[in-house]
């Protein structure tokens, strides 16, 4: 197989796409276990199929985009558009070298520790990162690209405008590269790369099996108790919701714990109807789902603003 073709593969379908295969077969695997377990009343008629894939949900214009961004996105991953500003582990361990004692504070500290607690403060770093883009108003359009979407599917987690993920992943190079690179040469500057970018197995693993239902229409809540310590995909909903008593609310990526701490979690009670999208007067363009406003508007409102 030419080498093109397997890079174009993994830039749509790699270990970081949670549409990939692999992603969807636990998808299935899992809906159906919460279609035979969960309550009869929430299934609907149809059966399993209409249940997990409601046709009206893949139809609507506002999931035609998410394919359009997917695919847009994804072509300028191909081509090493957004490579040069994904640095994260080179900047952690270039922090760690700079910030480093002569021996760190628990230099027998397993790999697999350290993984996970460069996971947990990665973890820590996107809710800050994600709370910036909605209480900061310069990049706000950015990220309104993703909460125009009115209706919720596993596609959804790619509508991103191409610059937003430019945005991101240089916020998150700083705060999260920042953040490891402290926490190693706290605790082992001698960390190599490969247990730097280990944090990944616990990313990977985090968001295997209810990734694909954070956007999505299947409610699964944990219950008040759990979702102070663990993002449910209801409470990844909910922070998609119109609903004023919903936003701002729910930050984190897969740990409640931040918006526990922070002031910003929104504790679920029982089931709600929710409506999704954006209802500002400026986010109104976004709200037509054409690929070119989804473009074009927030530049310019970030030109308008900048000037």
């Amino acid at each position: 197989m030419p080498q093109w073709i397997s890079d174009l593969y993994l830039s749509f379908f790699g270990s970081d796409v949670v549409i990939a295969p692999e992603y969807l077969l636990i998808t299935v695997v899992t809906g159906w276990l919460i279609y035979r377990l969960g309550p009869a009343r929430r299934r609907g008629a149809g059966g399993f199929w209409r249940w997990l894939i409601p046709a009206e949900l893949y139809r609507h214009k506002s999931t035609r985009l998410d394919l359009e961004l997917f695919a847009l996105n994804r072509l300028m991953t191909f081509v090493g558009f957004f490579g040069p500003v994904s640095l994260t582990t080179a900047t952690a361990l270039a922090v760690a070298r700079l910030s480093a004692g002569d021996a760190g504070i628990a230099p027998g500290l397993s790999p697999v520790a350290l993984a996970f607690l460069l996971w947990l403060v990665s973890d820590f770093a996107l809710y800050w990162a994600h709370r910036a883009h909605h209480q900061i108003g310069l990049i706000w359009p950015l990220h309104a690209v993703h909460h125009s979407a009115e209706v919720l599917t596993p596609i959804t987690a790619f509508r991103q405008h191409p610059l937003a993920i430019v945005n991101a992943t240089l916020i998150a190079t700083v705060l999260i590269g920042g953040a490891q690179g402290l926490l190693i040469g706290a605790l082992d500057p001698s960390a190599q790369v490969a247990e730097v970018a280990g944090a990944n197995v616990f990313a990977v693993g985090s968001r295997m099996l209810l990734a694909n239902f954070h956007h999505s229409h299947i409610w699964i809540s944990f219950g008040p108790v759990l979702e102070r310590l663990l993002i449910s995909p209801a409470q990844h909903q909910i922070h998609h919701s119109v609903d004023p008593a919903h936003h701002n609310r729910n930050f984190g990526q897969t740990l409640a714990l931040w918006d526990w701490m922070f002031g910003t979690l929104y504790v679920i009670r029982g089931h709600e109807e929710l409506k999704f999208g954006i209802d500002g007067a400026d986010d109104a363009p976004l709200m037509t789902h054409g690929l070119v406003q989804i473009l074009a508007n927030p530049v310019k409102r970030l030109w308008k603003t900048g000037r």
